[in-house]
């Protein structure tokens, strides 16, 4: 008994995760932080039937596995001596592939606990294909403590949702305002440059930018070069529809921080340009919706942090572009079925905000005629849609159509390598 008793007490203990990082179609990233460095397995279960990979000791574990299936269903588990931790992941689809796909945004948790377990609970109930991230999700982010309760609160979410973070100014650390903690709990993309502070990543018709917006850094030099880059890079491959954004700070606010002029008149001229579906921000926190020059901008900041009210006194560009404000702890789901876009505000209680639904551009057909042309693609007006409304289009058997020039065209019915680990 004593000696049980013993061995127990110390057996590691697995600290943070496991989560999910980094999708791709036929590989993804499962992290985990243990408190002292223990070998471990990593066991996969799916088509093909289980594998097991060895994984080397280490404090931060970063076990990358590849020759996966795409768009396909996978158990996995973790196994450190006698400890098991389990969870579930599907793949993402081939890059460029027309499938109706779902995912969830929301940002600025910080320190408030029980308020962002309240938003956490509902997003919980939600299936989203992955997860984006506004920023700010700890206070400080030198403290151990604080990102300990981030991983605390959303460990159930994150065991088998892929979460994609966005840096915001309260996540940066120490008198350089480095992101050290964040670059070691979070596997991203390294296309941005070898600083992992933004990156792109393709997730079946959509290309999705998650830019560092904090300034005084490379927000606003090389980033914005980058930036280009990859839009141009997206706008001339047939297989994107959709460009999405995320970054920590909007460009257009009415609440108490306000719209960053420096973003609008840096960043937003790009997304006028190469016509980016929608923006996605947090940093005042607060749900609200503005549209300016065609393009959606959402602040979805409301993930637990101290709610803020109306500035007393507003740009008058921020209280021109703003259509909705509402100060609540919320989450957004984005729904994409074809050229569809749906986005809807869901409060922490589960009723809606708003959901506002719009076509993204011409249909396929059109956009590649104007980007030989060189006309630019005109965007289609927005819908609102009740919460108790149909969808604004023409729906048959779950399958959801458009009319073309006369004709119609369906758009369809509405988951081994072990990196080198960091210390």
């Amino acid at each position: 008994m004593l000696a049980s008793a013993a061995t127990a007490a110390a057996a590691p203990k697995m600290v943070k995760g496991p989560y999910l990082q980094d999708l791709a179609p036929t590989s993804i990233t499962v992290m985990w932080e243990m408190d002292e460095e223990v070998p471990a397995k990593l066991v996969i279960d799916g088509p093909g039937g289980p594998r097991t990979l060895d994984v080397a000791p280490a404090h931060i574990v970063e076990a990358r596995v590849d020759k996966l299936v795409p768009a396909s269903r996978y158990r996995y588990k973790v196994v450190v001596g006698d400890a098991t931790w389990d969870g579930e992941l599907r793949t993402a689809p081939e890059e460029g592939k027309d499938v109706p796909f779902t995912f969830v945004v929301y940002g600025d948790s910080r320190n408030g606990v029980e308020q962002h377990r309240r938003v956490i609970d509902r997003v919980a109930q939600e299936v989203p294909d992955f997860v984006l991230g506004t920023g700010d999700m700890v206070d400080e982010g030198f403290r151990q403590d604080q990102w300990q309760q981030f991983f605390d609160v959303e460990n159930r979410l994150l065991r088998d949702n892929v979460y994609f973070p966005a840096l915001g100014n309260h996540d940066r650390q120490g008198r350089g305002r480095t992101a050290d903690t964040y670059r070691a709990y979070f596997s991203v993309p390294e296309n941005g440059g070898d600083t992992e502070r933004y990156y792109a990543f393709t997730y079946a018709s959509a290309r999705i930018l998650v830019l560092d917006s904090n300034a005084y850094s490379f927000a606003l030099t090389d980033q914005t070069a980058w930036i280009e880059r990859e839009l141009i890079a997206a706008r001339q491959d047939p297989g994107i529809r959709h460009i999405f954004v995320v970054m920590h700070h909007p460009p257009f606010s009415i609440s108490l921080h306000g719209g960053n002029i420096d973003l609008r008149e840096r960043w937003t001229p790009l997304f006028e340009k190469y016509q980016v579906s929608a923006v996605f921000s947090g940093h005042d926190h607060v749900y609200s919706r503005a549209e300016h020059n065609g393009i959606h901008y959402f602040v979805s900041g409301g993930g637990g942090a101290p709610l803020y009210p109306k500035r007393a006194k507003s740009n008058p560009i921020d209280v021109e572009a703003v259509k909705k404000f509402e100060r609540v702890l919320h989450y957004l789901r984005v729904n994409v079925t074809g050229n569809r876009i749906e986005v809807t505000g869901v409060r922490a209680d589960g009723t809606i905000i708003e959901t506002l639904a719009w076509a993204d551009g011409p249909p396929p057909e059109i956009a590649v005629v104007a980007r030989a042309t060189g006309a630019p693609a005109t965007p289609r007006p927005a819908t609102m849609v009740p919460a108790f409304a149909p969808a604004p289009a023409e729906q048959s058997g779950g399958v959801l159509w458009w009319a073309i020039g006369g004709g119609v065209l369906a758009l369809g019915a509405a988951v081994v390598v072990v990196r080198s680990l960091r210390s």
